[in-house]
């Protein structure tokens, strides 16, 4: 008790607002179920794991008071009348709950003298000071921070249309019967899944889901055929699910095409004679057959969950990350990148000497947090071996990247939500804001010179010749970190067979899964790869170049230690939504590149002369230009987001919305491509700049031509400029020149980047499941071992693979031979 009073000066309870850190340790994974629990120091309100008191006092004055949490689970008995789910929400009445377990919770004090002498003592209890106790009582009760920065509840939003008030509405020549036994599509006949349109009264059949299941189509077909005569109908309501309450709508209009919500519903429907406050619900509802799909989806060809069971793994480098809601794009890019021997070198600080020389509040420090991570994943410490009948999903085995998350998507638009979003994107940026952070750590708290990054970036070489016959050219270089590769499903090879079966498929509207169940299964396109890099080496004609029209070609200038291929399989459907290309492309485990190496100014070739903005020489401003309104908005009823679709608009000089979305969905993956666009922001490449833009960088120091280099390279974003100049400090003259496109393949890089022979061999892949990549899961696969099997990662699971899909990945992971 003399400990405790001693220590329990200056505390004070969180208020709360406060941030109090009593789910995981900020050193290490450990969770208050761990084996020994957490300790949460009253003094600063974080969490450590018991064998970080140490380290954590000699932060703290070298005694302290903690409350140490100690929790277990115990299995709940299921009701017997729990519901299953209803909606695509997590954490709300009628979605995915998770509440199998009780858990159960101790508490004590944990008091630690000056002499290092430790003390348990009970909470509560009487015996301690109320200071001590009114401090404990409000970090137990405090929300956390884990609950107050992670979205525990998500729920897709239905936004009201923007048609429903000037609706058009047919005279009703004919009244619709409330009884579902006289519902019928008007097309096929079908009488299950059908929509009513409100405009004049048409019952057709729903559309046809992804996976082929669904309606006969013949609601949407009618909408189409009725647009294509001028009449604008775009509201569909779901027969049989009309109730007092509401029911489902669905906006066909392209700007729409979704589930919406429509204010004049029961007054709509009043025109065709139902009566809202008569009607019951006999039909599931959209949000429900969407659970079923997700529920019952097959997703055995990429997770390999087929009948065979996976022989489950874990050990060092085989650790599980839980999924936190949305988070499986995370723990796939992760599990990639965190596996490479040079990252491992670099973070694996077993006696923790990063994390030890990190600033006080570890939580904010990128570097502690990728070292904290490097290590839970590739450790001993959550690796124990499995066994018989344990439950890979307790807490005490499972690393939960809680505060990893919050950290990486603090202040972006799009990781600091609960989102699906693109792993492309993500390592990218990720990729972004470790080099950032290694700037000042490389050399004194990590090993090395060169930013992680570096083992990715490699110089891309862009070749512009005049149309005119002229042998003129103009090399220019620019710097990458991921190779886009296109892919297109005009060049499928077995693409008559694949247009045969979906023709056939489409004129059985009574039973579209008619052909599968006679064994005929769909047949998906096959890409081959060499296909792909021919399009993506092909010679690109009509490109505006100095006012005249031009061609252009692309070439690797330099092939760095790893590779990170991305196969663009998305594209922009015909109702200008984002959509995948279901297809396969066979990847090698051995690739070479070399055929794609670009080699400079060529004999007979005459290199165009310079002009003064290709040096970056004094330009006058231009004014700002702002993105078109309509382009923006019709981006954003794509599921674009808004900085995005400025971005896009911008980006193609609001020539409009086809343009931009191609734009979009080549630049999809830029890192910056959420961040709002700069004041006078214009298209990488444009000579003109906002002088103040110039003058705040000028004022750090660096020439102004240094600076409009910046500027034209990081799309006009004083942050990001100020940040390439800083790390090209060292040689920013030939920076500059690789910029402004005055070097050739012998003259000055942009960077000097590794390079070496362009062979290749694989490492692992991400894959996607969904339709798009703001839906579905993905997963990774990696060689482990000396034998190099393969080995998947899906999210918490880890398990032997014994049926890689390389032909249906979305990034793949190659290490250069000679590397």
């Amino acid at each position: 008790m003399e400990t405790v009073r001693a220590c329990m000066i200056g505390l004070k309870a969180p208020q709360h607002y406060d941030k109090v850190f009593k789910d995981e340790c900020i050193y290490t994974f450990d969770t208050p179920f761990s084996e020994g629990g957490l300790a949460v120091n009253l003094r600063t309100w974080q969490g450590v794991a018991l064998d970080m008191i140490d380290l954590d006092l000699q932060r703290s004055g070298g005694k302290g008071l903690y409350l140490l949490q100690k929790f277990r689970r115990e299995e709940k008995q299921k009701p017997a009348d729990e519901q299953e789910p209803t909606k695509m929400a997590i954490g709300v009445e009628g979605g995915f709950m998770d509440d199998k377990w009780e858990i159960i919770k101790e508490y004590s004090l944990l008091a630690i003298s000056a002499s290092g002498e430790r003390s348990t003592l009970p909470y509560p209890s009487q015996d301690l000071p109320i200071l001590v106790s009114d401090v404990c009582e409000a970090i137990e009760k405090h929300q956390g921070v884990q609950s107050q920065e992670a979205v525990s509840q998500w729920e897709e939003e239905v936004k009201e249309s923007k048609y429903y008030k000037e609706l058009v509405q047919l005279p009703a020549m004919k009244k619709i019967s409330p009884s579902p036994k006289d519902w019928k599509c008007e097309k096929s006949g079908d009488t299950q899944n059908l929509w009513l349109n409100l405009s004049d009264g048409y019952i057709g059949g729903g559309r046809r889901h992804w996976d082929g299941s669904g309606g006969s189509n013949g609601a949407l077909e009618h909408f189409e055929e009725e647009k294509a005569k001028g009449n604008f109908f775009p509201l569909v309501v779901k027969l049989g699910t009309i109730t007092p309450d509401g029911a489902d709508v669905y906006s066909y209009a392209p700007d729409e095409d979704n589930l919406v919500k429509d204010p004049l519903l029961a007054q709509h429907l009043e025109h065709w004679g139902i009566d809202v406050m008569k009607m019951e619900k006999t039909d599931k509802t959209l949000a429900e057959m969407q659970v079923d799909l997700n529920l019952n989806w097959d997703w055995s060809k990429i997770c390999e969950s087929g009948d065979k069971p996976l022989v489950r793994l874990r050990g060092p480098g085989l650790v599980g990350l839980k999924n936190l809601g949305q988070s499986c794009y995370m723990n796939s890019s992760v599990q990639l990148l965190l596996a490479l021997p040079e990252v491992k070198q670099r973070y694996m600080d077993a006696d923790f000497q990063i994390r030890k020389s990190g600033p006080s509040e570890v939580q904010n420090d990128l570097i502690s947090q990728v070292a904290k991570l490097a290590n839970g994943l590739n450790g001993p410490r959550y690796a124990p071996p499995l066994k018989d009948g344990e439950d890979e999903e307790d807490p005490k085995h499972v690393v939960a990247p809680q505060m990893f998350r919050t950290l990486i998507g603090r202040g972006h638009p799009e990781f600091s939500t609960s989102r699906q979003q693109d792993a492309a994107e993500f390592i990218q940026y990720f990729l972004e804001q470790l080099t950032r952070a290694e700037r000042s750590a490389l050399g004194s708290r990590v090993i090395g010179d060169r930013p992680t990054s570096g083992m990715f970036d490699f110089a891309v070489e862009e070749r512009m010749q005049e149309s005119s016959g002229s042998r003129r050219v103009k090399y220019s270089r620019t710097q990458e970190t991921m190779l886009g590769i296109p892919v297109k499903l005009e060049d499928a090879e077995n693409l008559a067979e694949v247009t045969a079966y979906k023709a056939a498929h489409e004129k059985d509207e009574k039973d579209p899964k008619k052909l599968k169940t006679e064994g005929v299964e769909e047949p998906k396109p096959l890409v081959q790869l060499s296909t792909c890099l021919a399009r993506l080496a092909a010679q690109e004609e009509g490109i505006q170049f100095r006012g005249s029209a031009a061609s252009k070609t692309t070439r690797m200038a330099t092939m760095p230690r790893y590779l990170l291929v991305q196969l663009r399989r998305y594209y922009v459907d015909e109702k200008w939504c984002p959509a995948k290309l279901d297809c396969k492309v066979p990847m090698p485990e051995t690739l070479n590149l070399e055929h794609l190496r670009g080699k400079g100014l060529q004999p007979g070739e005459e290199e165009m002369p310079e002009e003064p903005d290709d040096r970056g020489a004094a330009a006058p401003p231009a004014a700002a230009p702002e993105a078109d309104e309509m382009i923006v908005a019709q981006l954003i009823s794509m599921g674009i987001g808004e900085n995005a679709a400025k971005r896009a608009s911008l980006a193609v000089n609001n020539s409009g919305a086809e343009a931009a979305c191609a734009w979009f969905f080549e630049h999809s993956e830029d890192p910056d491509i959420n961040l709002p666009p700069a004041a006078g922001a214009q298209p990488a490449g444009d000579a003109g700049f906002d002088p103040e833009a110039v003058s705040t960088l000028c004022s750090m120091g660096f020439a102004e031509a240094h600076v409009r280099a910046a500027l034209k390279s990081c799309m006009n974003s004083v942050e990001r400029a100020a940040d390439w100049l800083f790390s090209h400090a060292d040689d920013l003259d030939a920076a500059v020149a690789a910029v402004n496109g005055s070097g050739t393949a012998a003259g000055p890089s942009r960077v000097d980047n590794e390079d070496g022979v362009g062979e290749y061999e694989l490492l692992g892949f991400v894959s996607h499941i969904g339709k798009h990549t703001s839906h579905g899961h993905y997963v990774c696969h990696m060689r482990r071992g000396e034998g190099g099997s393969w080995v998947i990662f899906d999210d918490s699971k880890v398990a032997k693979s014994e049926a890689p899909p390389l032909d249906l990945g979305y990034l793949y992971l190659y290490r250069r031979k000679d590397a």
